[in-house]
């Protein structure tokens, strides 16, 4: 032994490696098994070389089996995020149908390739799905509504198809298009319906103020809550001023819309014509009760009396222009309308598709606040529905999904609430965004309503801190086994390199589940998501997005037909027109903005 104090014992090959020594001796022995069948039992080469060849070829069968059921998960799973598709060529239909038979979709497929299935009851725990433009969130939203749209929920003896509400808020109708093969292969063509400003001769009617039952002031105050006044000073008379003018209209028993209420808010004339009609058909209405007459008296005498105020027009100048903004020449097509208006609780009952389409871009106020007014009508309508025993008796109720592409533009500050109440009604909620600071502009609190109530948050690739940071904290921490190696240090003429030892040392330590750059680094159409399991907890995977078939018939494409316009002659709104001619001539309010 060399005694000298700073020598180290260095390991050979062969000590190093024992493999090495395993194969020689395994070659060294057919070596020897070969000149044995050469030369004692004479056998000719060719047959040698035939046996070589089969023995490799077995070899090869069994080094890949085994490496299959040893290492090759292990490689799968530390190629992530650039791994290949594992997408199933064949039998993929099969699959997404044995999902739909246990009341699933298939989002898509794992690193080795078994499908990852979104049952209907974690769906109801609503969803989020977070990731940059371009990233394949529109592919994602395409593969859960053609899903959707195809199959149906229910035993075998009352099947239901799925009703939908699709919000789109980019508004460029591509996503529209995308559908409408789908829509018409899976034959719910008829069940269509289209809310698009931009397009009012495709679109259905929707009129804010048309009211189901008697509870008016749930309409009066989703329509000021989309309206940007709650940091103006008046804010609270032009609510009440509002709600005076939409009780008269409402006990003349007739619809009215955005022009109906400026000409009330106007004209002196037209409000004591209102009052004395709606007066005449309470004294014959004995459903109406005594405190609901008070209350009638207490807004027409506040209506009829503000025209004393020398500053009436001024404190409801604000209500004034926000209404103007509906007076749109194609947005008041929609929402002007008095007959065959669409309502979210037919969409339910009917189990319609029901697209929206709103491009902000474009007449930016009263879009913004008419993305607001369908959203707060969704949330009273889920609201209604929760707390009706009649509806949580109900068996066999259909799941109602509700997708909403860049929602954020029209959130409000108590739109979180719904995800509270949703899952009472059978009612999935799926939020699509690119960040979540994206929610900031209406509030702190909002964002952290939102991301924190999904029981599905899924996140595709994304270079947003705030977003990145968000999905790996909510992955948690796992306990890992992390080895530290021990290398010897060789320096040859200036060129330095290392070699592994035989001594290691290892510990535990705790690691997000998601990995930041793992999620900094996701290609197109590939995610993490992180779904509740009542048995396992929260589970996360990596996963391929399943894209939709291609279905399109060449040389054909479905469309929609403008709809029929009913004659204003015939309707049985309220119609409502200047009584002072001079006021009509002269009137001219300014636009907000």
């Amino acid at each position: 032994m060399d005694d000298n104090p700073n020598y180290k014992y260095r390991p050979s090959l062969i000590e190093d490696n024992p493999t090495v020594l395993i194969w020689l001796l395994l070659l060294g022995a057919y070596f020897v098994l070969v000149l044995i069948a050469k030369y004692a039992w004479y056998v000719y080469d060719r047959q040698i070389v035939e046996f070589t060849l089969w023995l490799l070829l077995v070899g090869v069968t069994v080094y890949m089996a085994v490496y299959q059921f040893t290492r090759a998960k292990k490689a799968r799973e530390d190629s992530w995020p650039n791994q290949l598709p594992t997408i199933p060529t064949r039998g993929e239909r099969q699959i997404v149908e044995r999902a739909w038979q246990e009341n699933a979709v298939v989002l898509g497929y794992g690193v080795h390739g078994k499908p990852w299935k979104w049952p209907d009851e974690t769906r109801v725990m609503q969803a989020l799905v977070l990731g940059q433009t371009g990233s394949g969130k529109t592919t994602l939203l395409r593969n859960i509504i053609t899903q959707d749209l195809m199959r149906r929920v229910g035993p075998a003896d009352d099947r239901h198809k799925i009703p939908m509400v699709i919000f789109d808020g980019k508004g460029d109708l591509e996503f529209f298009h995308s559908l409408l093969p789908y829509i018409h292969r899976a034959g719910r063509l008829m069940d269509l319906r289209l809310l698009n400003p931009s397009r009012p001769e495709l679109s259905v009617q929707y009129n804010p103020f048309a009211s189901e039952d008697d509870n008016y002031m749930a309409q009066v105050s989703m329509v000021f809550g989309s309206f940007d006044l709650h940091d103006e000073f008046f804010a609270k008379h032009q609510l009440n001023y509002l709600a005076d003018i939409v009780r008269v209209l409402h006990y003349t028993g007739r619809r009215f819309n955005f022009y109906d209420v400026m000409v009330m808010a106007l004209d002196h004339g037209v409000i004591e014509e209102q009052v004395a009609i709606a007066r005449s058909r309470m004294k014959n209405d004995a459903s109406v009760t005594a405190q609901r007459r008070l209350n009638f008296e207490m807004s027409a005498k506040n209506l009829i009396q503000s025209f004393n105020d020398r500053d009436r027009v001024p404190k409801i100048q604000g209500l004034l222009n926000e209404c103007m903004t509906f007076l749109d020449d194609e947005l008041s097509v929609v929402t002007g309308s008095y007959d065959s208006l669409l309502s979210i609780n037919e969409v339910i009952d009917q189990e319609l598709i029901l697209f929206v389409s709103l491009n902000i871009n474009k007449n930016t106020a009263p879009v913004r606040a008419l993305g607001k007014m369908l959203l707060q009508n969704l949330q009273l309508v889920v609201g209604k529905r929760y707390e009706s025993e009649t509806e949580r008796r109900r068996a066999n109720k259909p799941l109602f999904s509700v997708v909403m592409d860049e929602f954020a533009p029209f959130g409000y500050r108590n739109f979180a609430q719904i995800l509270n109440t949703a899952r009472g009604t059978n009612t999935a909620f799926l939020f699509s965004m690119q960040s979540l600071p994206q929610l900031l502009q209406v509030g702190r609190g909002f964002q952290q309503d939102v991301s924190s109530a999904p029981g599905t948050t899924m996140l595709m690739q994304t270079r947003d801190e705030e977003t990145a940071k968000y999905f790996k904290q909510a992955s948690s921490q796992v306990p890992v086994q992390k080895r530290t190696q021990q290398l010897w240090r060789k320096d040859f003429l200036g060129f330095e390199r290392f070699e592994k030892t035989t001594g290691a040392s290892e510990r535990e330590q705790l690691e997000y589940r998601a990995l930041d750059h793992h999620i900094k680094n996701l290609g197109k159409g590939k995610m993490e998501i992180l779904m509740t399991d009542p048995v396992q907890g929260t589970l996360h995977g990596r996963l391929h997005v399943r894209p939709p078939a291609d279905i399109r018939v060449p040389c054909f494409e479905p469309h929609l037909f403008p709809n029929l316009r009913v004659s204003r002659a015939d309707s049985t709104g309220a119609n409502l027109r200047f009584k002072d001619q001079k006021l009509a001539a002269m009137i001219s309010l300014p636009r907000k903005g």
